[in-house]
């Protein structure tokens, strides 16, 4: 039997294993120092991980797990390249080198032949001002390191904004900053795709997203009224991250749908919130395509059963009972409430484009009222 260890406690690492033990699959989890591990409490040994652990000494208490992968890109690469002379590493720790850092990342898409935004690594108060001129307004700042789902993120309207005292402590106490010019865009789509060691690779539909505050909230798959160059399009440049970075398990790919084609925003090298609809909606989830990948088991297909969306729970739970009925398929993380945090999801699948509208609307006005505007066909 495979044993997997998950760096990461969250609901990631939670769908990931329930998808893998029906393989048969067995798991332990790494957490930081005082992580939440509610997600993961029922699903297999956790270990946690101290600043400056030797390898070996992680590597037994685990269990000396036959594989290692990660929920998450934020963690110690060089434990994770010591773990590699122990036992396999998937993806490789120089793809999550690549995630952690904007600067890196976006340079790494460039060397793949991608388009992204313009961008500028930011010093000083003074350059964000020159910056103004020549990328023009918005622009968006970001640190380097440690930004998601909004948080360590500027969108800077006028020459105003640059004083905000956030951004002015960060840029004062040293911390990495990219600049980021406006991509004039249509709508936000990703693309998720799973290889194996071999090269096998299967895709699953491009999705289109919808975020609100930096965080993600609503996701359509297949993404709708999608020309068929625009999928070749983002197929291809995942087609040649996955060959470049030799990678191995699913990889996540953040566009922007363009006039001039996708231009891609971000990598993910793990699992993502806007494939949790493969659960109910694929034959073979993205958290099973994972572990088929990862342990050397043929990969699943993707194809998509109906019209699916998917709305996150943030914050606060809704009411289950409101999401009764056969099209619709509530997930509950097990997280305590907190402000932007999420804690679940809801699934729904639809016949029609019309039919799903009304059930993400509808999904929407149970969780938030009308704080967001409502889909319209």
């Amino acid at each position: 039997m495979n044993h997997i260890a998950i760096f990461g406690c969250g609901q990631l690492a939670q769908m990931t294993a329930q998808a893998g033990i029906k393989l048969g699959l067995r798991f332990s989890f790494i957490a930081d120092t005082g992580e939440d591990t509610r997600c993961v409490n029922s699903l297999g040994n956790i270990v946690i991980s101290e600043l400056g652990q030797c390898a070996v000494d992680l590597f037994n208490a685990l269990g000396q797990p036959d594989i290692i992968t990660v929920e998450k890109e934020m963690v110690d690469v060089e434990l994770l390249k010591a773990l590699k002379k122990l036992t396999m590493v998937y993806p490789c720790n120089d793809s999550i080198k690549i995630a952690q850092n904007r600067i890196r990342e976006k340079n790494y898409i460039r060397e793949c032949g991608i388009p992204t935004a313009d961008f500028e690594v930011v010093t000083s108060k003074e350059q964000l001002t020159g910056l103004a001129e020549s990328f023009g307004f918005p622009i968006y700042i970001k640190a380097a390191e440690s930004g998601y789902d909004g948080y360590h993120q500027w969108r800077l309207k006028s020459n105003a904004d640059i004083d905000q005292s956030g951004l002015l402590n960060a840029i004062n106490n040293g911390v990495s900053l990219i600049a980021e010019k406006h991509v004039p865009y249509h709508r936000e789509v990703s693309v998720i795709a799973a290889r194996s060691a071999d090269g096998s690779v299967v895709l699953y539909p491009l999705m289109e997203n919808r975020h609100e505050e930096g965080v993600l909230i609503a996701t359509i798959s297949p993404a709708p009224k999608l020309e068929s160059a625009l999928e070749a399009q983002a197929y291809d440049f995942m087609s040649r991250v996955l060959t470049k970075m030799d990678y191995v398990g699913v990889l996540t790919m953040e566009c922007f749908e363009t006039d001039k084609g996708i231009v891609v925003n971000e990598l993910a090298p793990r699992v993502h919130n806007s494939g949790h609809w493969t659960i109910e909606g694929s034959a073979t989830s993205q958290f099973e395509n994972h572990c088929r990948a990862i342990a050397d088991m043929p990969l699943g297909e993707t194809g998509v059963k109906k019209m699916m969306g998917l709305v996150n729970m943030l914050g606060k739970y809704g009411n289950s009972e409101d999401f009764a009925g056969a099209h619709y398929f509530y997930h509950d993380y097990g997280k305590s409430e907190r402000a932007r945090r999420k804690l679940g999801h809801v699934t729904m699948c639809a016949s029609s484009l019309e039919e799903l509208y009304a059930a993400l609307n509808k999904t929407l006005l149970a969780l938030y009222g009308d704080q967001y505007l409502p889909y319209d066909a």
